[in-house]
């Protein structure tokens, strides 16, 4: 079982003395997570992770206060540039499924209007109704592709949105939206709704074996377990940090099967559609 690791572990596999960590716990509260009982907190191996990466963009000029507000999916992403991952903060009620059904991105759980989450790529708000008490929390946003989705506002607001530098859509988002968008901001990162996984899954291939059918089903059940992780009731911090890595050891393999599927639909030349709903 893993109980956490003591303060001279952590020293070992982060390279910083027990010094540095105990005053970047304390100035910045980059620490330990893991309640192994009795109220004594240890490193956790996510915990190993977070400090070697921030200690990497420390090294590139970055400011640990600065890095010690960024999510885990910002930190991966900068210090893993080569493999074109977005950052995706998301505010609105469909954050797990999105965050599911695309693993080729990292998403962030947003709350506040009022702060963008730091090191995000894209802001993607859906908010139903807009009204002028909540535009005002809204901060200008011009350096960060910000999108909005909204069922209903008047032309004023819409007005005042774009002035912010608000990309607006109205309607909800669907994850063909989500995925077109982001290969056009990074080539080469296409991949699947549910709908059009269904399909792969009851297509006939051309080729003597069932593949793509195979892999679409594989990929369907993965993308379906990444959000029943994602929405898992926790009733402490332990097992929400276990979901939490549930969560992103199937993103791996879900990238990984997503991979041999594009390649096996390229090479049959397959067009996935929707399946209509009934």
């Amino acid at each position: 079982m893993n109980t956490g690791k003591r303060i001279g572990e952590a020293a070992t596999l982060t390279g910083l003395s027990a010094h540095a960590l105990r005053q970047w716990h304390r100035r910045y509260d980059i620490g330990p997570s893991f309640n192994s009982g009795g109220g004594q907190r240890r490193y956790s191996d996510q915990d190993i992770e977070r400090i070697q990466r921030i200690d990497r963009l420390r090294q590139q000029g970055f400011s640990l206060a600065t890095l010690a507000e960024w999510p885990m999916a910002s930190l991966r992403q900068h210090t893993e540039r080569n493999q074109r991952r977005l950052v995706i903060g998301w505010c609105g009620r469909l954050y797990s499924a999105f965050a599911a059904q695309v693993p080729q991105a990292d998403f962030v759980p947003s709350d506040a209007l009022s702060k963008r989450p730091p090191g995000a790529d894209v802001w993607v708000i859906e908010w139903p109704t807009l009204t002028d008490d909540q535009l005002e929390q809204l901060p200008e946003s011009r350096e960060v592709l910000s999108i909005i989705w909204y069922e209903y506002a008047n032309r004023r607001q819409l007005n005042q949105l774009e002035r912010l530098g608000y990309e607006c859509h109205k309607g909800r988002p669907t994850t063909r939206w989500l995925l077109d968008r982001l290969g056009k901001l990074t080539p080469g990162t296409g991949g699947f709704s549910l709908e059009e996984l269904s399909s792969l899954m009851q297509i006939k291939p051309s080729l003597n074996c069932e593949c793509p059918n195979h892999l679409a089903g594989i990929l369907h059940e993965l993308t379906l377990f990444a959000q029943y992780s994602l929405e898992c009731s926790a009733s402490d911090d332990k097992d929400a940090g276990l979901h939490q890595e549930i969560f992103l050891q199937i993103q791996t393999s879900q990238r990984a099967v997503l991979s041999a599927l594009q390649s096996v639909v390229l090479a049959e030349k397959i067009h996935a559609k929707p399946v209509p709903v009934a």
